[in-house]
């Protein structure tokens, strides 16, 4: 520490600062006995001010001071500092203002402005000077102190030594004494702690002396935490006691100091539990022993410890082997490849059998033949591949893609995992990769998706289920089928949600049993079958969007585990609601057949018995039924190439006509508007046709060249329709009305009007003959 100018060398001397700080009283608080000197000195000097001045490396501290209001200052201000260069005397300097040595001082040339300074030296006995007793005054004294009050200056210093030497001793003493309670504490915090019984044996007064673990460790609790020595050697086993009280007083006889045996101490509840006691001898200055002092602990907890230890070791045997187990047979290739030579190289015997050789050394020369290539194409580089990824730098890999050349298999894909094993410390030991032969697993992969695709693609109700029925699969065709928006919605469905209420009690009692158990069920429903575990027949679906029930052909198989267990349902349904939509279709046409069938034979059979009836000989008779079935067959025609109910008028009239017609252009000239006709009317209005047709070529205007017949129609009435229809012949030979009707005649005129409810009218005007329908338009189109 640098001494400030103008200050004598002994301020900052270490030896004196040291001594200074020894005493540890440096910016303590004021006490009652340096109080009372510095007033004595003030009084006893007539001084007005007095301090007890302690002189640090940096400032001057007044441990007791009287009429001085700072209670410190800087060296610049202390004058006791001028002290310290002649330990054996007093510093007096009767006028501070003239003195060379303070005339500067900030205290004289300001305020407070002292002039009068004495200072008795405060010496160690050693000969270091701590400071001063000073006393201050305001004006000069040019006479100094009088002998007496030097002389009592002097005294009050030495009385501040000794009292500042006993303070140190009290201080001393104080933190000896704390340092003890510190150590006694911490001793009774061990004691407490440990599970040692910790014993002192005093042996003038045979008493022991135990901690706290005496009663938890093993029940006793002695009153004062004491018993005498016979307590402690009566509660060794029997069998031990002899030899351990021999072996103990051996070294408190013998004047060893350290005793150590074990030996079985019997607790409070009556049995014994093995110890370690060790204990040592403390001796007198005459060598006898006084006291002895030893730990007692309980061999039980070590002994449970090394039976946990052999049971660990015995398990970690049991891991090990069970892990070199797993390691050997293992269905994956396992590897471990260490980072230094000579460190682990395992692989175990799957693994060899993958990749067609066992492991080699890290040489990177070696790798390059194993010529294993990413899934991408890439080649491996020789220190790219996964084990030697973690070893290197620690990269973890999961599941990698790999394609490697196996001598004997070819090439087979992999899927490898790798990664490091680190030390306590985290450094690399052992890279442990595990590689999965996934040829045949990708190649099934790739079936399964070719099956997927099928599935997803095929127009039919496709469906999986587990062994309790629980939907996990329903192709887009079969949720479109029964109702479902998507995957979701099918995967929150049971099997039995897809049949019809009034189906399930038997899809429950017979079909889904018959398949678990195995086709065990052998009987026949509506044509349905069973056989080994499947069904198939008709069967229907629900929509549970519409509720509608969808007619399917229905088939429905087990699916079984490898060793036939029962696993779920597969179910493949085809939508035949257009074949039995056909099929009632068909069966309304034989219906239908059936009775216009009747109805045509009937109507045949009436045609032949008036024809017959009303025939003049066999020929006209047999050409007459002929032209007149003809017709009729034309009539039929006309309906077949129609939509079976109902014909075109105009169709039906042409289709009369043709038979009649000679080639000749307009002999017959059909006019009106589009009119649909139903098959009974068709009927009867082909027959009509050609009645009128054959009396003209007969009798009418088609018996002439020039002849012809004008056949028109049309629609009255907006409410209730009417068809009116008009045949008018022109151009013939001028007509007579006949003499009589014959079959004909009566053909068209009831025939029809029966039919449909019409009104028919002949006449026979001269120019030519005229024919005349009138019939609701409703009756008209009307089927049978």
């Amino acid at each position: 520490m640098p001494r400030p100018p103008d200050l004598p060398s002994p301020v900052c001397d270490p030896e004196r600062l040291a001594a200074l700080d020894g005493y540890a009283v440096l910016d303590t608080l004021p006490e009652r006995g340096f109080d009372d000197v510095v007033r004595l000195a003030s009084r006893l000097c007539d001084a007005p001010v007095a301090l007890v001045s302690l002189v640090a490396g940096d400032r001057q501290w007044f441990k007791a001071r009287t009429g001085f209001p700072w209670p410190q200052t800087d060296l610049d201000s202390s004058v006791c500092a001028h002290a310290l260069a002649q330990p054996d005397s007093l510093l007096v300097i009767p006028d501070l203002s003239r003195d060379p040595r303070t005339r500067a001082n900030p205290l004289v040339t300001a305020e407070p402005g002292i002039r009068f300074y004495a200072g008795a030296p405060l010496r160690t006995p050693e000969g270091q000077v701590l400071g001063t007793l000073c006393v201050i005054d305001y004006v000069s004294r040019p006479d100094g102190l009088s002998e007496t009050e030097a002389g009592d200056l002097r005294a009050l210093a030495r009385q501040l030594m000794t009292q500042l030497a006993l303070r140190r001793v009290v201080a001393d003493r104080e933190t000896a004494l704390r340092a003890a309670r510190v150590t006694e504490e911490r001793y009774r915090l061990a004691a407490r702690a440990t599970n040692d019984a910790i014993w002192d044996w005093d042996f003038s007064a045979d008493q022991v002396l135990w901690n706290e673990a005496l009663e938890a460790a093993y029940g006793h609790a002695p009153e004062a935490g004491s018993t005498t020595g016979a307590w402690w050697i009566d509660h060794i086993h029997p069998d031990d006691r002899p030899r351990i009280d021999a072996s103990i007083h051996a070294v408190i006889d013998g004047g060893g100091t350290a005793w150590s045996d074990e030996y079985r101490f019997r607790r409070a509840d009556g049995s014994y539990a093995r110890v370690l006691d060790r204990g040592s001898v403390i001796r007198d200055e005459a060598g006898r022993a006084v006291r002895m002092i030893g730990a007692m602990f309980d061999l039980s907890e070590r002994e449970r410890a090394e039976a946990a230890r052999r049971d660990s070791a015995r398990r970690l045997d049991l891991e090990r082997g069970l892990l070199e187990s797993v390691f050997r047979q293992a269905p994956v290739g396992i590897s471990v490849v260490g980072h230094e030579p000579g460190g682990p190289n395992l692989i175990n015997a799957k693994g060899e059998a993958i990749l067609g050789h066992g492991l080699v050394a890290r040489a990177l020369a070696r790798y390059e033949r194993f010529g294993a290539v990413h899934a991408d194409g890439r080649p491996y580089a020789p220190d790219d591949y996964p084990s030697l990824r973690a070893l290197r730098d620690g990269t973890v890999v999961s599941g990698e893609a790999m394609l490697y050349r196996n001598a004997a298999t070819g090439l087979r894909r992999l899927e490898v995992s790798s990664a490091p094993v680190r030390d306590e410390d985290g450094a690399i030991r052992a890279a442990v990769t595990v590689f999965l032969d996934v040829t045949e697993q990708r190649r099934a992969e790739a079936q399964l998706r070719r099956l997927a695709l099928v599935a997803e693609q095929s127009s039919d109700f496709i469906a999986i289920a587990d062994a309790e029925g629980r939907i996990a699969y329903v192709n887009p065709a079969g949720r479109a089928l029964v109702g479902l928006a998507d995957e979701a919605a099918a995967r929150a469905m049971r099997l039995t949600d897809f049949f019809p209420p009034e189906d399930l009690p038997f899809a429950e009692a017979t079909i889904l049993p018959a398949i678990r158990d195995g086709g065990a069920y052998g009987g026949s429903w509506s044509g349905r079958s069973w056989s080994g575990g499947s069904w198939s027949g008709d069967f229907r679906l629900r929509n549970l969007a519409t509720g509608a029930a969808v007619p399917v052909r229905y088939n429905l198989f087990a699916l079984r585990g490898p060793g036939g267990a029962f696993e779920g349902f597969a179910a493949v349904g085809h939508d035949i609601s257009a074949r039995k939509a056909a099929e009632a279709q068909q069966e309304i046409l034989n219906r239908e057949l059936s009775h216009r069938l009747k109805n045509t034979l009937a109507m045949v059979q009436a045609i032949a018995m008036q024809t017959l009836r009303n025939a003049a000989d066999p020929m006209a008779a047999r050409e007459a039924l002929a032209a007149r079935l003809i017709a009729l067959g034309k009539a039929h025609d006309l309906l077949l190439t129609g939509e079976g109910e109902s014909a075109s008028l105009r169709a039906v009239l042409e289709g009369a006509l043709a038979i009649h017609d000679d080639g000749r252009p307009g002999r017959f000239r059909l006019a009106g508007p589009p009119v649909p006709c139903g098959s009974r009317a068709a009927l009867s209005l082909a027959l009509m046709a050609h009645e009128l047709a054959t009396n003209a070529v007969k009798y009418g205007a088609l018996r002439v060249p020039d002849g012809h017949v004008t056949l028109d129609w049309r629609i009255d009435g907006p409410d209730a329709p009417v068809l009116a229809l008009r045949w008018q012949e022109h151009g013939g030979p001028r007509v007579v009305p006949p003499a009589r009707r014959g079959f004909g005649s009566r053909l068209i005129e009831r025939g029809l009007a029966g039919t449909v409810d019409g009104e028919v009218a002949m006449h026979y005007p001269p120019e030519g003959a005229v024919c005349t329908l009138t019939a609701p338009l409703a009756e008209l189109q009307r089927g049978e």
